[in-house]
């Protein structure tokens, strides 16, 4: 095969488009019997090999080949016969002809229906060579690549081949436990570790025991009082009894409810939303307050996934409150495209309760699970016959519409593009033969109890395996929100099994939580029974020994407020801001969760995602999660509270530190921990250096429009509304500003007055700046942005329908010169939401290296925190809140 080897031999090749019609003309056509095509001209080889072929690997090989396996409208483009051939929609090229070729139409994105590659539209150098080698006869000496046995489609496969899709059985196996046994599940995973030899760890002792159990029920530290009760209990029954004690506690509810809301991708907020349209989703804590009743009076699971789903056809008139339960599919966020909406509904109701993902059937069958896309388009026609009621009696309820109807198959996801018919009904790999399909409203109600029935193999599986994820510290299914059919049956599938069918006997939360926390698996010691144990099982998937665990987030956070006596123990209410200057004294679990503007607080400690349903949280170790326990200011109020509090006890140096101890890790100090922090706190206290806070830099206001885009006169403004600043409490303002507002990354000018974001130089030095700019909307003529460092503009740019990234601007800057970032109209402010982040850093003279960055450090108000530096008993308190010993459970 020939190949052009230099540079000039690829301008020469290219340069073939004109002449090889010629070429053609001139040369009569012979049939090569290798290929069945074409002869073809070695410059026109030359052309295809150098131009054609990489282009069509790059962008159509993902989905049209052989060596990827797959076909999409039974294409393939890997060979020339079947380029020709075309799939189901005919012949992709016409040799010729351009303008008759359906590749052509769909690369140039003409016909709605066949735009590819579907990533995005190729740029026109790119559509112009597959005209011109269209044009010229479209020559391919690729060979014929013969056909791959064909695979068997995810269709085909027979649900019940799949463990996952049986219902969970009982363990009627005959077994012979082991004395430490506790329950029939240690019995099952001990005969697995044996046969995969490895050795069972010890029990642990009762303080790591009673610590496992308030962390894993309550979210908080016991007192040393509680722990020196327990231990010195001669009860035989006294986890039993401590149990139950914890499971009637209001802290149970919240702990377990805060576990639902990562599934329920619950926020407080709908997410991105255009200027003056409110953010605040209304009611949002009212799904939030109704779970954690549901879990501390233990409403069976069964009967939650019907309130949650369908409580309109329950309690219509909220008079239980169980209106409030149907947050689960409305507090996730609110698309623009409704579609978008309803697929995240899709998504919340089959992978948060059936661990199926359901929702990738939105344009194609499923590539893996027997899934077809009228499965998915079942669920829309479901969700679509839905409606949110005006007036209704809970802002968060759904009711059936008036007249419910199917859906079609929208081909390839596109609205437009469609379909057959697809009938409200359930799952195909679930429905049993012959199966009615839902006719009862919207079917929402017949959906519901599908899902709650005894008979279901998924539901109950699927959240006892989230139970004991949250419980044991990792799960029996690794793959929690997802049970298909490439997810193979656990080492424990027993185990797993005989809870899931139990549970579904009676569907008592609580019920299943004291079994499994009453269980010798449970108190197992983390330390493993032996290297060789800790060589066969790493992972400890086979549960021989117990998962050392750090503290989430909400557990970690509670128990300061806790020890430092701060904690406020009222149950439920509005939501409230957590990551200001001053500490709010409510559980993590009621902080204000903004999808748009989440805190970075929250990402540093891995709290759950709110855009979309979170399988399982992640545990990272970052310096971040450091940093902030050393330099927030809500620790240094914290530490001051605890130190005040044991201060005014006017103890002598010793008894300070074994009253801290006491306190903040429910231990006395050892001799060597107690000598060594009196020797800590008889050293005179430094000085505090002062520190530059990146959120004081920047300021947010307003200017005048003019010519040069110049800040002529700065005003800032005045409101911050919880995410904007703006001028008003609501948007547009009455006044002259309308819509002028600034967000984290968003905002918007108003007619006359473009918005500016400031950033104040903190010393002399020399400043780079980068970031991009975005005007997202079709509609409206744009927005104009520059960029001023003092009196010098140093980039200026009308942005309209896209993004554009600002790179490597540099200037010199005086101490409290500033970086003015100026967004303005054009010849109309309609249609001018706009999206801005910059990263601004300066190297001063003296060697001090500053950083600003718009979105990490946007801010509301800065209260003032002219504060003391830390006394020695506080810097002691600050220690121990940082060490390991407080951060994990045992």
């Amino acid at each position: 095969m020939k190949h052009p080897s230099s540079l000039a031999a690829v301008i020469a090749a290219a340069a073939c488009c004109v002449t090889s019609i010629v070429i053609r003309a001139e040369a009569p056509a012979t049939e090569s019997a290798a290929t069945n095509t074409p002869a073809i001209h070695p410059d026109q080889e030359a052309f295809f090999e150098s131009k054609v072929r990489p282009l069509l690997i790059q962008h159509c090989y993902e989905c049209h080949s052989r060596s990827a396996g797959e076909s999409s409208g039974e294409l393939f483009v890997d060979d020339a016969a079947s380029l020709r051939g075309g799939g189901t929609s005919g012949p992709a090229l016409v040799p010729g002809d351009p303008e008759s070729s359906l590749m052509i139409r769909a690369v140039r994105y003409d016909d709605p229906e066949y735009e590819m590659p579907p990533t995005g539209k190729l740029d026109e150098a790119e559509i112009k060579l597959l005209e011109d080698w269209v044009r010229m006869g479209a020559p391919d000496p690729r060979r014929s690549v013969s056909p791959q046995p064909k695979k068997t489609s995810p269709l085909e496969i027979d649900p019940r081949s799949h463990w996952a899709f049986n219902p969970p059985q009982r363990f009627r196996d005959p077994v012979s436990p082991a004395p430490e046994d506790r329950d029939l599940i240690d019995t099952i995973a001990g005969r697995v570790a044996d046969q995969a030899g490895v050795s069972r760890s010890r029990r642990c002792d009762d303080e790591t025991l009673i610590r496992r159990l308030y962390h894993d029920l309550t979210g908080l530290p016991p007192t040393l009082d509680q722990i020196t009760a327990f231990v010195s209990s001669p009860r035989i029954d006294k986890v039993e009894r401590l149990v139950d004690r914890l499971l009637a506690s209001a802290e149970y509810g919240e702990r377990f409810a805060r576990h639902w809301m990562d599934v329920a991708r619950y926020a407080d907020t709908i997410g991105y939303a255009l200027a003056g349209k409110e953010r605040r989703l209304e009611g949002s804590e009212r799904y939030r307050d109704w779970l954690i009743r549901a879990f501390a009076t233990d409403v069976p699971f069964d009967q939650m996934v019907r309130l949650q789903l369908a409580a309109d056809r329950i309690d219509p008139n909220n008079e239980h409150g169980d209106l409030d339960a149907m947050g689960f599919l409305t507090v996730g966020r609110r698309f623009l495209n409704r579609y978008d909406t309803i697929d995240d509904r899709i998504d919340v109701i089959t992978r948060g309760l059936m661990g199926m993902t359901v929702a990738c059937a939105r344009c194609h069958d499923h590539k893996f699970d027997p899934i077809p896309t009228t499965d998915y388009y079942s669920l829309l026609g479901i969700l679509q016959s839905s409606e949110t009621p005006k007036d209704g009696a809970s802002p968060l309820a759904l009711v059936d519409q008036p007249k419910a109807a199917d859906s079609h198959v929208f081909l390839r996801g596109q609205p437009g593009n469609r379909g057959e018919t697809a009938p409200r009904q359930y799952l195909t790999a679930l429905r049993k033969p012959d199966e009615p399909r839902f006719s009862d409203g919207s079917g929402r109600r017949e959906l519901a109890d599908r899902l709650a029935s005894p008979e279901n193999p998924l539901v109950a599986r699927v959240f006892v395996n989230r139970i004991w994820l949250h419980l044991i510290g990792r799960p029996i299914v690794d793959s929690t929100s997802d049970f298909g059919v490439r997810t193979e049956a656990p080492p424990l599938v027993g185990v797993l099994d005989e809870l899931a069918a139990e549970f579904s006997e009676h569907w008592s939360v609580k019920r299943l939580v004291r079994r499994i926390v009453t269980s010798r698996i449970y108190a197992q010691s983390a330390h493993p029974a032996g290297d060789p144990s800790l060589q066969a099982d790493p992972e400890n998937r086979l549960a021989a020994r117990g998962n050392r665990r750090r503290r989430d987030f909400e557990s970690l956070r509670d128990s300061v407020l806790a020890v430092c006596g701060q904690l406020d123990r009222t149950v439920g209410g509005p939501p409230v801001e957590i990551h200001l200057a001053s500490p709010s004294p409510r559980r993590t679990l009621y902080a204000m969760i903004d999808r748009q503007n989440l805190p970075s607080l929250f990402r540093t400690f891995d709290v759950a995602s709110p855009d979309a349903h979170t399988p399982k949280r992640l545990f990272t170790t970052v310096p971040q999660q450091a940093l902030f326990l050393m330099n927030h200011p809500q620790i240094g109020v914290f530490a001051r509270s605890v130190a005040s509090q044991i201060g005014q006890g006017r103890q002598d140096l010793g008894g300070q530190v074994d009253q801290m101890f006491v306190r903040l890790l429910s231990r006395p100090p050892t001799p060597i921990e107690r000598d060594t922090c009196i020797a800590f706190l008889q050293q005179p206290a430094g000085e505090r250096p002062q520190r530059f806070d990146p959120r004081s830099a920047w300021q947010y206001g307003t200017t005048p429009v003019n010519p040069e885009s110049r800040v002529t006169a700065f005003r800032p403004l005045p409101v911050f509304s919880g995410s904007t600043w703006q001028d008003q409490e609501k948007l547009p303002a009455s006044s002259e500003y309308g819509y002028a507002s600034l967000g984290a990354e968003n905002g918007h000018p108003g007619r006359k007055h473009a918005v500016v974001r400031r950033w104040t130089a903190p010393a002399d030095g020399r400043v780079s700046i980068s970031g991009m700019v975005g005007h997202r909307n079709d509609k409206g003529d744009g927005v104009q942005l520059a960029i001023w460092v003092g009196d010098k503009r140093i980039w200026r740019e009308d942005q309209k329908s896209n993004n554009r990234p600002f790179r490597n601007l540099s200037a010199d800057v005086a101490a409290g010169e500033t970086v003015d970032f100026v967004v303005s109209p054009r010849d109309s402010d309609s249609f001018d939401s706009f999206f801005l982040r910059c990263q601004v850093s300066l190297r001063s003279d003296r060697g001090e290296y500053f950083e600003g960055d718009s979105k990490r450090d946007f801010s509301g108000p800065l209260e003032e925190t002219n504060q003391e530096p830390l006394g020695r008993l506080a810097q002691l308190a600050q220690t121990l809140l940082l060490s390991n010993e407080f951060m994990f459970v045992d």
